[in-house]
């Protein structure tokens, strides 16, 4: 029974790091590509239409936080917005310079009819009030940044895959060996197994990211993890399970078909993400009787605690834009 344990925590350990190492190359993937800030603006386009979106995208502000997103790169667009941020901005993009006019004038304005018949739905849910309509406008924003964050994880669960299953093949890690290896020779297991106990252990949990989630990384902040992913990936499990193209290459047909199926395992394997390895790892292992299975406790996120206070002020009570860019606060269209 301990044998077989061990031999699953080693099979998720490897897997673990394995998948800390592909999503350290997608994480450079995404930096690289800014894959993460034109989603945001393609998302905005859907919601906006092309012309306000243009607007949206060209408004000081927006722009501003662009150029602090990345200031020594060209592409320049910040990979996520607050609600209340989305919400200023309509209002100021809505507002004709140097008119003083209603929200529903405001709103039949807008030459985008989808555009035009989501604020018209909002504002009447609304009853006519200023604060309640900010209030639907920023959680329509939420409700649109949700779903449109569900597509972007199963898009990276995809280059997951693939970089999981290319990576795979480049380095001849199938989880077919690892297992056969495992399974074969006790003290490399036993190896395994006390370096996956030390590295739970250790502050090195805190390279395990989501996949899509926490705060992405700059590519040379993407680059240096990576370096240290893999330097960690070749000392503790490549070199002592004999992964790479060294040793154990296929010499019958029925090999290679082994090893093709490895490799296909470990890429699913991947797309579940290293939190998934590292939480099983943990639970593995306390189950075993080593290291604690510990975890860090889920928090309520800032914005579901914003959301239980409603605003003082409606950005939308706000004086018609300028010539020099200025707004003024606390006037009502109505």
């Amino acid at each position: 029974m301990l044998a077989i344990l061990s031999i699953i925590i080693g099979l998720v350990f490897v897997l673990l790091l394995f998948s800390m190492l592909t999503s350290a190359i997608v994480e450079v993937y995404h930096a690289v590509r800014a894959s993460r800030g034109n989603h945001l603006k393609e998302t905005l386009e859907m919601m906006l239409g092309p012309g306000k979106a243009e607007k949206f995208l060209n408004h000081v502000y927006f722009k501003q936080l662009s150029a602090a997103t990345k200031p020594t790169s060209s592409e320049k667009l910040p990979v996520w917005i607050d609600k209340k941020t989305f919400s200023s901005i309509l209002a100021d993009i809505l507002t004709p310079e140097g008119k003083t006019i209603s929200i529903q004038e405001r709103i039949d304005l807008i030459e985008n009819e989808q555009l035009r018949k989501v604020l018209n739905f909002l504002w009447r849910q609304s009853g006519d009030d200023v604060r309640v309509f900010q209030a639907k406008v920023e959680h329509w924003f939420d409700e649109v940044m949700a779903r449109a964050s569900e597509w972007f994880i199963d898009s990276t669960k995809w280059r997951l895959f693939f970089f999981g299953t290319a990576l795979a093949v480049a380095m001849n890690a199938d989880t077919v060996q690892i297992y056969q290896s495992l399974s074969a020779n006790a003290n490399l297991r036993d190896e395994v197994v006390k370096a996956a106990e030390l590295f739970v252990q250790s502050g090195d949990t805190s390279l395990v990211r989501g996949n899509t989630t926490g705060q992405p990384l700059d590519t040379a902040s993407a680059k240096s993890t990576f370096k240290k992913i893999r330097v960690m990936y070749d000392q503790t499990v490549a070199s002592p399970l004999g992964l790479g193209w060294g040793q154990n290459t296929p010499i019958n047909g029925y090999e290679w078909l082994t090893k093709v199926i490895g490799w296909l395992l470990t890429g699913v394997a991947v797309t579940l993400g290293a939190p998934f390895w590292l939480d099983m790892l943990k639970k593995l292992i306390s189950i075993k009787g080593g290291a604690s299975g510990g975890g860090d406790g889920g928090s309520q996120s800032n914005a579901a605690k914003r959301d239980a206070n409603p605003p003082d002020e409606s950005v939308f009570d706000i004086k018609p834009s300028t010539q020099d860019g200025r707004t003024g606060a606390n006037e009502s269209f109505g």
